[in-house]
């Protein structure tokens, strides 16, 4: 099991167990159930993780055409789901909220589409079935994907210990944070991060942030034209830092309205200290 799956463990287990209900609800209340299984949908941290991974479906075509299908016989209309399982997962989704509000209604959809010789209960048990089981069995499934490139993930939590206490601190939260799906836990990592990354330039020379900073790229590469590269790169981080709604809020700073702005941020900056603090302990062992 991922770590997001472990994170969003939790929140499936609610989704089985209102599935659960829905099965044995009766007619007139299944629809409140179906509202409660989209609330939970919504809640975080599982809705910051599908904003990240569903797309956005083309519902009405897609419904105009699977309620074209069929004949006149009860059941008869044919459900083709996309291929994809996000866009799958999104179209489902998207369905339940229809229902929900009615447009189509629960009967008309399941004259449609199921047949259960006029039993209204077996309307309700055969659309656990057929729609919201493969629905949370996809979401489990899409839990198992990492959303964060694979490298990176594993590195989260096991940089060497950079022998202050507050930076470690920042460090350790910050990753902790990233795993979260829900989009505001994200960005306060990306704000740890930040805090992490000035914590770290003052280290080395007490006092002169600049020449601590040097010391760094010094140490993780003695070869020219790399360290020039380091250096564009963190004057351009902490540059972002300054510019966007990172470690302050003020009224001329530009928000990240996306969340994965912020991931990519965080992915670059915590690739760079990724190298400054293995340069930094390996030049610690050397000199020891």
């Amino acid at each position: 099991m991922s770590e997001l799956s472990t994170v969003l463990q939790p929140s499936l287990r609610d989704l089985d167990e209102t599935i659960a209900d829905f099965r044995v609800s009766s007619f007139q209340s299944c629809e409140s159930v179906l509202a409660r299984l989209l609330h939970q949908l919504d809640e975080e941290p599982m809705a910051g993780f599908l904003a990240a991974v569903l797309p956005m479906p083309d519902f009405q075509p897609w419904l105009n055409g699977v309620m074209s299908t069929g004949g006149a016989v009860v059941g008869s209309g044919v459900l083709t789901w996309p291929l994809d399982r996000a866009e799958r997962v999104a179209m489902q989704i998207s369905l339940c909220k229809a229902i929900v509000v009615g447009k189509p209604k629960f009967l008309e959809f399941a004259h449609k589409f199921i047949y259960t010789r006029g039993d209204l209960a077996g309307h309700v048990d055969a659309f656990t079935t057929k729609v919201l089981e493969p629905l949370v069995r996809d979401v489990r499934r899409l839990t198992e994907v990492r959303v964060v490139p694979p490298v990176l993930f594993e590195a989260m939590g096991a940089l060497p210990p950079s022998g202050d206490h507050t930076l470690d601190t920042l460090l350790k939260e910050a990753s902790t944070k990233f795993r979260d799906p829900a989009p505001q836990s994200r960005a306060d990592a990306v704000q740890k991060l930040w805090d992490a990354w000035e914590r770290l330039k003052s280290l080395d020379v007490e006092g002169n942030k600049r020449m601590s900073v040097a010391k760094l790229l010094d140490t993780a590469a003695p070869e020219r034209t790399f360290r020039a590269l380091l250096e564009t790169e963190a004057r351009a981080l902490t540059e972002a830092g300054n510019t966007f709604h990172i470690r302050h809020f003020e009224a001329d700073k530009v928000a990240l309205d996306d969340p994965e702005h912020g991931d990519y941020l965080f992915h670059r900056l915590f690739a760079l200290m990724h190298l400054l603090l293995y340069s930094r302990r390996r030049s610690a062992q050397s000199a020891s």
